[in-house]
């Protein structure tokens, strides 16, 4: 077979795939199309959704820019909660009471917001992150969403 010969099939082959790779990336005129906002909106914000607010316990290793991290989260409602002494204590949906104590280092966030540890309230909905920095583990993070309602609670998000 002549060189020109394999070429033309080449360039036949090449064209009916990308007539084919435009043919299938049309959709229906109807159909919502992607717009760059939208798609860096999501990953300029990576969520867990409805997954963080069931989460009742859980034992992590994490990979960071520090290296590997062991990390536990624990989900409830607060039950008590002493500002001075930087103390709290929750209930999680599985019936077990958990007690924290906060350091200088740990964030509050309120509502997306952040915020002080006088700021979380005897009912409050709340997500305690606690890290290993190698002599124990200490409270990284505390997430507070607010009033715990029956509509909002870990209990009543029911099962995955």
């Amino acid at each position: 077979m002549k060189w020109y010969w394999k070429t033309a099939i080449a360039l036949a082959f090449v064209g009916a795939i990308a007539m084919a790779a435009t043919a299938f990336g049309q959709s229906d005129p109807g159909s919502p199309r992607p717009t760059a906002t939208t798609s860096v909106q999501a990953q300029a914000r990576p969520r867990l959704g409805r997954l963080g607010n069931r989460i009742v316990h859980g034992d992590l290793t994490l990979n960071t820019r520090k290296g590997i991290v062991t990390a536990k989260i624990d989900g409830g409602t607060v039950t008590a909660v002493d500002a001075s002494a930087r103390t709290l204590t929750i209930k999680r949906a599985d019936g077990q009471s958990v007690s924290f104590t906060a350091t200088d280092a740990t964030r509050v966030r309120k509502d997306g917001q952040k915020a002080a540890f006088s700021d979380i309230a005897k009912g409050d909905l709340v997500q305690v992150i606690q890290v290993d920095r190698g002599d124990g583990f200490v409270v990284a993070l505390i997430r507070d969403r607010g009033a715990g309602t029956a509509a909002n609670s870990p209990a009543a998000a029911g099962a995955l």
